[in-house]
């Protein structure tokens, strides 16, 4: 399964996709493609050191579209071990590419690249993809859920979290891409808030994610993401994702 996890910056989607691939990896063959451009420190919460970019090894921002076309079809796991990390947990990091310097350019070769990368990734039985996207919705421009099977957009508690959401639960409807929406950060104080400003756009949640320090202090320290209390919500979203 190829699964995108989305939603507002700071809203907790990259947490969300490192705790994700962590339950799946203790029953299953994880990936994780880090398609944010401006994220840095994503292989540092899986432990690792960050890999050289797929965008570098199909030859560059200028030679992308040439290097991507020659490949029909691409297996993760046959990628060199310069461009894919193992963690401790199993799971295989990979990156797509970053912006690195000024003047550089936009963001959209990378973008470009994603897209395609979905198309083309085959996962065998038992491998599974979890891709973390950029901030905000740059990425249904793009039309990167075309190659995608499940969608889950992590909302935090703000008015313009909601509001992402129902534009992506309308798109995924439209293109028949299944949708979960998960409320992260939460209190007891602020789930019934968020729970009914979701209910007044015809939204419901799929799982709930509690506030959990432990997860908000390995961020702040830049280190391998360890979590207590949030792991119950990503339990359920799980079990919703892989029905037994």
């Amino acid at each position: 399964m190829k699964i995108l996890v989305c939603g507002k910056g700071g809203a907790g989607k990259s947490a969300t996709s490192v705790l994700l691939a962590k339950k799946i990896a203790e029953t299953g063959t994880v990936y994780v493609l880090d398609a944010d451009e401006s994220n840095r420190l994503l292989s540092k919460t899986f432990g690792v050191e960050a890999p050289d970019t797929l965008g570098n090894f199909f030859g560059g921002r200028k030679l992308l579209k040439q290097g991507i076309g020659e490949h029909e079809k691409i297996r993760l796991s046959e990628l060199p071990g310069d461009y894919l990390k193992l963690t401790e947990d199993g799971i295989r990091f990979a990156s797509v590419g970053k912006i690195e310097e000024f003047g550089e350019g936009c963001a959209c070769p990378y973008g470009f690249l994603s897209k395609e990368l979905l198309k083309r990734i085959v996962l065998d039985e038992g491998e599974h993809l979890i891709v973390d996207t950029e901030a905000g919705v740059e990425h249904l421009g793009r039309g990167i859920e075309e190659g995608i099977d499940a969608i889950v957009v992590v909302v935090d508690p703000t008015a313009e979290g909601v509001a992402i959401a129902k534009l992506l639960y309308t798109e995924a409807a439209r293109i028949n891409k299944p949708l979960h929406i998960v409320i992260n950060k939460m209190t007891d104080e602020l789930i019934p808030i968020l729970k009914d400003m979701l209910g007044k756009e015809g939204l419901r949640e799929s799982a709930t994610i509690r506030y959990d320090p432990i997860v908000f202090r390995s961020g702040l320290e830049g280190r391998q993401l360890e979590a207590n209390e949030a792991m119950k919500g990503v339990e359920t979203l799980t079990s919703l994702l892989f029905p037994k």
